[in-house]
């Protein structure tokens, strides 16, 4: 397992656009720790976490959710990447919310990255990859994404 101080840029451009208009149906489990100790995972789409920078993103997620709660109280994230031959866990810091001017049931966290851990086949397991990672599907799929959303995440996080 490979360790960064800031996400390798394969993972920094899927974030920052590639994969909101390639892989529309990637889930992102965003993991936080309830106030047991105890890991929650919110799973997000790709119009729901943006990133600006290698160090930078944000995320957007339901103002009522254990998951705001857990982002106020404990003020940390990890952030899953599941893709073919890289699995990558982002370590984060969450910044204050702010209400998402287009949709007021969210809530818009910046994330500051800490550590990026980056796992990969082992010597010997090279022809190893996922063929499909946690995807989401249905008829009325298509509405979770929104260009404006996206956008004011971009904002959120380069503030």
């Amino acid at each position: 397992m490979t360790e960064f101080r800031r996400m390798p840029r394969e993972i920094e451009i899927a974030f920052s656009g590639v994969a909101f208009r390639r892989r529309r149906r990637l889930v992102i489990p965003l993991i936080t720790m309830d106030p047991n100790g105890f890991p929650r995972v919110a799973l997000l789409t790709m119009g729901e976490v943006r990133a600006v920078s290698p160090v930078r993103m944000a995320v957007a997620v339901m103002a009522g959710s254990r998951t705001a709660f857990n982002l106020v109280r404990r003020g940390t994230a990890t952030v899953l990447y599941l893709f073919r031959r890289t699995t990558a866990s982002i370590q984060a810091r969450a910044g204050h919310a702010r209400v998402c001017r287009t949709d007021p049931r969210r809530r818009l966290f910046p994330l500051d990255i800490e550590s990026v851990r980056l796992d990969q086949p082992a010597q010997g397991e090279e022809d190893v990859a996922l063929l499909m990672g946690p995807t989401f599907g249905g008829r009325d799929s298509a509405r979770l994404f929104s260009d404006e959303l996206y956008g004011e995440l971009g904002t959120v996080a380069g503030a």
